[in-house]
């Protein structure tokens, strides 16, 4: 069989209705595009490249892409906050991020050292310090009220340092962050629960201005 007898075979068997050959895809009796048993639009001899369309040929949308005035990633129609700065990070709606907390960096036992499950949650701060060369920030160490409040305070400024030097081993500059320990002066949970407690022994990096 040659090529145009298997080609009257498929466009059989995808639609007996397809009878325009006339434009550069055959079309049936409603003017809607044959596609071969593969989902493929089928092409007559009079198509060419400039024929492409999207969906056929694997071309893709030249849609304008939605506007974004203030460059910060977030369309205009789903921002919060317009004009905000190019050179800070920004939540989903577009918003300029005040703080977070660090999910996952966690310390040893009454230690200042670091846990090997921190490193991914910190890699993340190394990728955002990158991306924004501009960026400074407040790395802040916070405890629970178990224990001494003395030894807290201590114990959470080593793991502010800990913190920063470990940023520092990937790569960014020492002066773009402070480290500083609060100790259980600043819970934002009730210390009275187990989940409280959790909730207040936290790694948190503020941005500064």
């Amino acid at each position: 069989m040659n090529f145009k007898g298997f080609l009257m075979i498929v466009l059989a068997v995808v639609s007996f209705n397809a009878f325009s050959n006339d434009g550069p895809y055959w079309t049936d009796a409603y003017g809607n595009i044959v596609r071969s048993g593969f989902g493929k639009c089928v092409r007559t001899v009079n198509w060419t490249p400039e024929d492409a369309i999207e969906g056929c040929d694997g071309k893709t949308s030249t849609a304008a892409a939605p506007a974004d005035s203030d460059a910060d990633g977030v369309a205009d129609d789903a921002d919060k906050c317009p004009g905000s700065p190019t050179d800070k990070p920004v939540d989903k709606d577009g918003c300029t991020i005040v703080s977070v907390v660090l999910k996952n960096v966690q310390f040893e036992f009454n230690s200042s050292e670091l846990t090997a499950g921190s490193s991914e949650s910190l890699d993340k701060v190394v990728d955002a310090m990158n991306e924004y060369p501009t960026l400074r920030i407040e790395i802040q160490a916070h405890s629970d009220n178990s224990g001494d409040a003395g030894y807290n305070q201590s114990l959470s400024e080593e793991r502010a340092n800990s913190v920063r030097d470990y940023l520092v081993s990937k790569g960014i500059a020492s002066d773009r962050m402070e480290a500083n320990g609060y100790g259980e002066s600043q819970p934002v949970a009730d210390n009275d629960t187990r989940d409280g407690r959790a909730a207040n022994r936290r790694v948190e990096l503020k941005v500064i201005d």
